[in-house]
């Protein structure tokens, strides 16, 4: 049975090819364990990437056998900077005084040895809290809002994957609740694209949790769009803000409110970053936001910060 030790290896081997960690490339060279390991739920990163494997594997190469740190050293073109694998361990075959077999089984047996490490140091576990799963991170979501007897808010998301095999997206969404407010058992949620299936569960009184099934398992670097609807019982039920606090990664965040009634808001603003808990306070911040001829507002935020609430308020 292949194990996952073996699978990193095999990775390791095909990365040694041609330049090794020299490639220009290397960073999208990684199989999908090895940049599971080393990047997490975040895209590989050109400019810093190169610096972040050598890392890794330098470190994992120094509690190897001498001669088997040298041979796994010369299969990333550490210290030879011949182009080809083939020449790197003729050298260092030289070096050893050991044939060409001996030294293929030196590296194979230096992939191993370096994977059980890498293993062991970097280990990725599947957390169990649905709200932190991981696998994949929001490339950009909107949120468009439509203020009207039963308000509705329109939610896309464009997903990057990150590890292989994602078959489900676990998202929340929260309508803070008053004391004397309705109880929200008549929220309709439905999905509106990318989802084979949604299931929606109350997880408190005030948050909800959505599980959607994509369509089939996506690997890593793929991308998916995913849309859902969320559609209020009353206008009385929600608060005065169409808003985003990123749990996970997220890059970019755009926001839009359309009031059906144009004596709705007299005022509508913007929050750029704030705590949380400034969005319940209802105060306008000093970015103003005025109303087009469809009694709309857009706001863009290019880069979002997890923890961190952005959105659009209205009084």
């Amino acid at each position: 049975m292949t194990t996952r030790i073996d699978l990193i290896a095999k990775e390791l081997n095909n990365l040694h090819r041609g330049r090794g960690l020299y490639a220009p490339d290397v960073v999208h060279r990684l199989g999908p364990l090895l940049s599971a390991l080393m990047f997490g739920d975040n895209e590989p990163d050109e400019a810093l990437g190169r610096g972040l494997i050598s890392a890794h594997l330098f470190d994992a190469a120094r509690t190897l056998q001498p001669d088997l740190e040298k041979v796994f050293l010369a299969g990333l073109a550490v210290g030879d900077d011949s182009p080809y694998l083939t020449t790197r361990l003729e050298n260092v075959g030289v070096e050893l005084d050991r044939g060409p077999r001996t030294i293929i089984r030196r590296l194979r047996e230096a992939n191993r040895a370096v994977a059980q490490v890498l293993v062991r140091r970097t280990r990725v576990d599947d957390d169990p809290n649905p709200f932190n799963a991981r696998g994949w991170y929001v490339d950009r979501i909107e949120s468009h809002a439509i203020i009207g007897d039963r308000p509705r808010f329109i939610g896309v998301r464009d997903i990057r994957v990150t590890h292989d095999g994602v078959a489900t997206l676990c998202e929340s969404f929260s309508v803070p609740h008053l004391p004397d407010g309705p109880d929200g058992s008549k929220i309709q949620v439905e999905a509106t694209e990318g989802c084979e299936l949604l299931h929606v569960d109350r997880y408190s009184t005030s948050s909800w949790l959505l599980t959607m099934h994509l369509p089939r398992p996506f690997n890593t670097g793929e991308t998916h769009r995913v849309g859902v609807s969320v559609t209020m019982p009353s206008r009385a039920f929600i608060r005065p803000y169409n808003a985003l606090v990123a749990v996970r990664r997220t890059r970019s965040f755009l926001a839009s409110v359309r009031f059906e009634d144009s004596d709705e808001a007299n005022d509508v603003w913007r929050y750029d970053g704030v705590p949380p808990p400034v969005i319940e306070d209802g105060q306008p911040t000093e970015h103003h936001l005025t109303p087009n001829g469809d009694h709309a507002v857009v706001a863009d935020w290019p880069d979002v910060r997890q923890g961190l609430a952005y959105g659009i308020g209205w009084a």
